[in-house]
């Protein structure tokens, strides 16, 4: 099914002239906000507005301005995965899971030994993002951030330094 409604699509845009075809991207991007946000992302030179924006949410997630922090995996994991959606630049994601890693950090050196999912959590997405950072091959641009953060944990609980040393050793060497 989901084939066939590729194809109608396919064959409803090669009808559109193209002011039509304009007219129905306008359409859209005045219709959905991450639309809106990629076309942002994609035609401007400075990306750093809507990837601060992503980071606050995500610091809202482990800081907010009220309260304690709900420190759930799973929305920040939404927050990342929307942010992919409409990202154009890996640099971009890398910058935002550096980011998570690093509140996390934080979250746990504020609030003391958190449970073992939360460590699994921060674990996985720093070697996403040394993952990415080797794909990319921009070991060098952001070495020394992921050595920091592993040197941010060494009196964090439940093993969590050495899993970070031993990822970042795996993707950029001793």
């Amino acid at each position: 099914m989901k084939k066939s409604i590729t194809s109608e699509l396919n064959r409803y845009l090669k009808e559109l002239d193209r002011n039509e075809l304009e007219n129905e991207v306008k359409k859209l991007y005045s219709k959905f906000d991450q639309v809106k946000k990629y076309y942002e992302m994609e035609l401007s030179p400075d990306t750093s507005g809507i990837l601060n924006e992503y980071k606050n949410k995500i610091k809202q997630e482990y800081f907010p301005n009220r309260g304690f922090g709900k420190a759930r995996s799973g929305e920040c994991r939404k927050i990342i995965s929307e942010f992919k959606k409409i990202s154009i630049f890996k640099k971009d994601v890398i910058e935002l899971l550096l980011y998570r890693v690093g509140i996390m950090i934080e979250f746990s050196d504020t609030y003391g030994g958190i449970d073992e999912p939360f460590y699994n959590s921060l674990e996985s997405s720093f070697k996403e993002a040394c993952k990415t950072i080797q794909e990319e091959k921009l070991e060098h641009e952001y070495g020394a951030a992921c050595r920091e953060l592993v040197g941010k944990t060494y009196n964090t609980g439940w093993g969590v330094s050495y899993g970070l040393k031993y990822i970042y050793n795996e993707y950029f060497g001793a």
